[in-house]
């Protein structure tokens, strides 16, 4: 799964009924199951947020853990390593100002208090936001976590600097940091001073974990490109800015321990990049003490098989992709507790418009019709899920106010015969030229219409293929499933691939979407589909600015409008958020926008099973 950038510091409602058997627990890392529901009014601009300070737990060894896809980037903010397996191994090293918590089924963003002694916005015309870093917290090396870092953090995507093929030479989402017009640092620089040239509603999000990013280590550039004080460096100084921007972007690749510091609860110790991380508790952490000793994170793509590793013990957490057999099975044994909620992830089928074939809109949006989205929802989410349908919104989930459903109009259901999709696609292509040949395609200047669609080794979606498969090829389409097990991490954001099958993980507000989106000169560092609509940009950069949040619906539902008039992307379904464990590890549970299942892994202990 990908994972778009940018969350706001909203309190989220508790909403349908728990779906799955729920991990217990309440602040501080417990949770529910069930779906949450975005509040209409996320909180006014500058309001008190609440505070998060970790808790001392006991200590309960090593735990192992198993998800699908592991840590491969320290450095995640970059769009051509951005995937929410980073996260899950960054997110208890790389600090954030924010700690996205959830209480009693309810999702609050809250300042992490271990790290910041206040954040405060002191005027909101022009918007000016004053954060004060703990005095106690330092990196793993000992240096403190500073105004550098924060300074370094903006300059990553404030910066103009463009390469030779006008690129930026920092590759990161200016989504609003560009909005900042200086930082400055202050008392031994342990406070930052953000000010704002345009206002931005989502300020809650920077440099936060919750908004798909983070500090990073500047002393660490710093000592490695001989600059002496990242601060003073600006766009003027372009030796600089070069150097600065060339190891950001390739010095914190992989993994390498001299480099990948920590200032968080743990340290990461080891790892092959594909199949083993291991995380050790951080000796120079000012904190409480996390629960695990160790926690060691495998790989396993195969739902079942994760399974029944929990199952023998060989595991005590598992977070596989959502899969109907493994959820009914666990979630009905005592042995183990289970969590399964409507979360902020979605699955969607883009098509890459640098392609020959599917640069023709037609093309697009006749497979756009043909796709059967009920039919993939009813074979492979509703046994998790069972309220879940046909996602009809990019921007917004089917939980959160806001949500409309503009995609209506796609008419493919179940792909069966006679399916009003199926037609409707075959009538765009043969109003757009192609003629179908005598094995039941369509062809056109002599090009057969052949699509396929790339995807990581799930199963699920290969199922889904399988489902597309049939019914398109009743459209006349012959679709072609090209998995591959680096899809996500290699070719997906080098935009190797005709049709691509992922995941989002989206976040409650939404301005960090627009990265996804956004035309490559205007900041869309994760549009890996070649996707432009200046239009659509220059509403999405206006959405972004409206404070007021009931406007701000309306706004961001016409950007959503846009990008479906462009037929780049068909949204499927929101993807469950699901994870297992032993009922004798508590509070275990997954929140997307916050690590998956290791957001409150420090917070994890023993209990009696119930």
């Amino acid at each position: 799964m990908r994972r778009s950038k940018a969350v706001s510091a909203l309190a989220l409602a508790a909403g349908a009924a728990l779906v799955l058997t729920a991990c217990g627990g309440g602040g501080g890392g417990g949770g529910g199951g069930g779906d949450v529901t975005q509040n209409a009014d996320p909180g006014a601009i500058g309001g008190q947020d609440q505070v998060f300070h970790r808790p001392q737990v006991p200590d309960m060894g090593e735990v192992d853990t198993v998800v699908e896809e592991n840590f491969h980037n320290y450095n995640d903010i970059l769009g051509a390593t951005h995937n929410v397996a980073n996260i899950v191994g960054t997110i208890q090293i790389l600090p954030s100002p924010y700690y996205t918590d959830l209480v009693d089924g309810k999702l609050v963003v809250k300042v992490d208090g271990d790290l910041m002694d206040s954040i405060k916005v002191t005027s909101t015309s022009p918007e000016v936001i004053v954060w004060k870093i703990n005095p106690k917290a330092v990196w793993s090396d000992g240096a403190p976590v500073d105004c550098h870092d924060f300074y370094l953090r903006w300059l990553a995507s404030a910066s103009k600097a463009k390469d030779s093929a006008g690129a930026s030479l920092w590759d990161t989402d200016p989504t609003g940091y560009e909005n900042i017009s200086k930082v400055e640092c202050s008392d031994n620089n342990k406070t930052v001073t953000t000010t704002f040239s345009t206002p931005f509603a989502d300020y809650r999000a920077l440099y936060s974990t919750g908004g798909s990013d983070n500090l990073m280590p500047a002393h660490v550039l710093e000592q490695k490109t001989g600059i002496a004080d990242i601060t003073k460096v600006t766009d003027d100084d372009k030796a600089a800015v070069k150097k600065a921007a060339n190891f950001w972007t390739k010095g914190w690749l992989k993994f390498d321990k001299d480099v990948d510091l920590s200032a968080g609860p743990y340290v990461i110790t080891q790892s092959d990049l594909t199949n083993l991380t291991v995380l050790e508790r951080n000796p120079k952490w000012w904190g409480p003490k996390g629960g695990p000793s160790k926690i060691v994170i495998k790989t396993n793509t195969d739902a079942a098989s994760a399974a029944q590793q929990l199952q023998n013990k060989e595991v005590q957490v598992i977070a596989p992709q959502a899969d109907n057999n493994v959820a009914q099975t666990l979630s009905h044994d005592q042995t183990y507790t289970t969590y399964a909620a409507g979360g902020q992830t979605f699955e969607h089928w883009d098509f890459n418009l640098a392609d020959p074939i599917l640069k023709d809109i037609e093309v697009r949006k006749a497979l756009a019709q043909c796709t059967p989205r009920q039919g993939i929802v009813d074979n492979l989410v509703k046994d998790v899920l069972p309220d879940a349908k046909p996602l009809g919104n990019l921007v917004f989930m089917p939980n959160e106010v806001g949500y409309k459903d503009n995609y209506a109009d796609l008419k493919g259901t179940t792909g069966q015969a006679g399916d009003a999709g199926i037609a409707e696609a075959k009538k765009i292509l043969e109003a757009d030229g192609w003629k179908l040949g005598s094995d039941g395609i369509y062809a056109k200047n002599g090009t057969r219409l052949t699509v396929k669609i790339g995807h990581k080794i799930v199963q699920r979606r290969a199922d889904t293929v399988r489902l597309i498969q049939a019914a398109c090829r009743q459209a006349g389409v012959d679709i072609q499933d090209d998995q591959a097990a680096d899809f996500n991490d290699k070719r997906l954001p080098a935009s190797e691939y005709q049709s691509a099958l992922f995941a989002w993980v989206g976040q409650p507000n939404k301005a960090g979407l627009y990265g996804n989106y956004a035309a490559k000169d205007e900041g869309g560092v994760g549009n890996y589909q070649h996707l432009e609509d200046r239009a659509m940009d220059k509403a999405y950069r206006e959405a972004n600015q409206e404070l007021d949040y009931k406007k701000r619906i309306g706004e961001l539902n016409a950007v959503d409008k846009m990008i479906h008039d462009d037929y780049a992307s068909i949204p499927l379904f929101q993807l469950p958020d699901f994870s297992a464990a032993l009922a004798t590890i508590s509070p275990v549970s997954y929140v997307g926008v916050g690590g998956g299942v290791m957001w409150n892994a420090e917070l994890w202990q023993k209990k009696q099973a119930q």
